[in-house]
């Protein structure tokens, strides 16, 4: 099969999990016979190579800006789409779904795999919010399938739509763990800081985990990994986050490779205070690393960390200040989930059951299966 991805920034994945998601599948596709294109914007993949791990890079161009960007590089990376022989087109989230008739006019296959629901992302204002949530309709009545993350993700548009929605979940390579190397230069110590990874937006929650954190006695560290785009109208969001921090706090910036991995597998707990997901790459690599897990109570994170991890109620700053302090007060709870959950993700989130699925589906779009 020739396959287009449609709807991420690019390859090779640096920040982004939906850039993580589409790299892992792609390269599997690619591994199984399969022609993957995936479509890059410009400004993710400065070098403009034309190919990553056998996935061949298509550029169109885009206007990077927060409410121009998606929309401008979906509509020319379709418009390029039309015109080469793809026999699938899999267009990743809600917003691109809006173009999503058009491939089918000129007899492609789409699908639109959904990995979160845009329109409870506190971070958009109430028009895009309120944009995002009527581009369901196109996403579930004019592509060929509709595929989503999580379990309930899966349940909303089947209650909301009345139609069949495939479960095509997130998927990462996962890695084995690494004792602290890089990381000790940075000061950090195993089972001595509790993580955060995620782009610095309000709906992951960091406001929360910060004021937590404050109430939580301890001499252990809280490390965040993440930031947001230069420019990025968050700027000032992510400077207040910073000014809201203790002494204890360190923020990292954009971590990748070795130092990620590093980072992971040596931290006391992983901690996503999240008010809305799709489905975190971050927490299934988290679990993946041995990590001890606490994430805000929302569906989403409880369907994924089952019992192998700690919750708390969401937004509830005391809650989570609670949840940390008990665990740092009784860390054999931490080390008895620590290595339960590997087998589960990897088994659940591992790529070559994802493809599998993914594989699937292709086939009976294209009358195959």
């Amino acid at each position: 099969m020739k396959i287009a991805m449609i709807g991420i920034k690019g390859l090779p994945a640096t920040w982004g999990g939906m850039e993580r998601i589409v790299e892992a599948m792609s390269i599997e596709l690619v591994k199984r016979g399969h022609e993957v294109t995936v479509y890059c914007r410009p400004y993710y993949v400065p070098d403009r190579r034309k190919e990553y791990e056998g996935v061949k890079l298509a550029y169109t161009p885009t206007i990077n800006s927060k409410h121009l960007d998606v929309a401008v590089s979906s509509f020319t990376s379709i418009a390029h789409c039309l015109f080469q022989d793809f026999d699938i087109v899999h267009i990743h989230s809600i917003p691109p779904a809006i173009f999503t008739g058009i491939p089918r006019l000129f007899g492609k296959k789409t699908i639109v795999q959904v990995h979160g629901l845009g329109w409870t992302d506190v971070t958009w204002g109430p028009v895009v919010r309120w944009l995002m949530k009527a581009f369901e309709y196109p996403a579930v009545y004019w592509s060929n399938a509709i595929a989503t993350v999580s379990d309930p993700a899966v349940e909303y548009f089947e209650k909301t739509y009345g139609v069949d929605v495939k479960y095509v979940t997130s998927t990462t390579e996962f890695h084995e763990p690494r004792p602290p190397d890089k990381m000790k230069k940075l000061g950090l110590e195993r089972n001595g800081y509790f993580l955060f990874v995620a782009r610095l937006t309000p709906q992951k929650g960091l406001q929360y985990l910060l004021e937590a954190f404050k109430k939580v006695k301890t001499d252990k560290k809280l490390v965040i990994a993440g930031d947001v785009d230069s420019g990025d109208a968050l700027a000032e969001y992510v400077k207040d986050l910073k000014a809201m921090a203790d002494d204890r706090t360190e923020f990292l910036g954009w971590v990748y490779g070795d130092l990620l991995d590093e980072l992971y597998t040596n931290a006391f707990a992983f901690v996503l205070p999240s008010e809305t997901e799709g489905l975190s790459v971050s927490l299934i690599e988290a679990i993946n690393f041995g990590c001890g897990v606490i994430v805000s109570d929302i569906p989403e994170n409880l369907d994924a960390i089952q019992d192998y991890g700690f919750s708390f109620k969401s937004t509830d700053v005391d809650d989570l200040a609670r949840v940390m302090q008990d665990l740092v007060d009784h860390p054999e709870l931490v080390e008895a989930k620590r290595d339960r959950g590997r087998e589960y993700v990897r088994n659940r989130y591992g790529i070559g059951a994802v493809v599998d699925e993914l594989e699937k589906v292709y086939k009976e779009m294209l009358g195959k299966g």
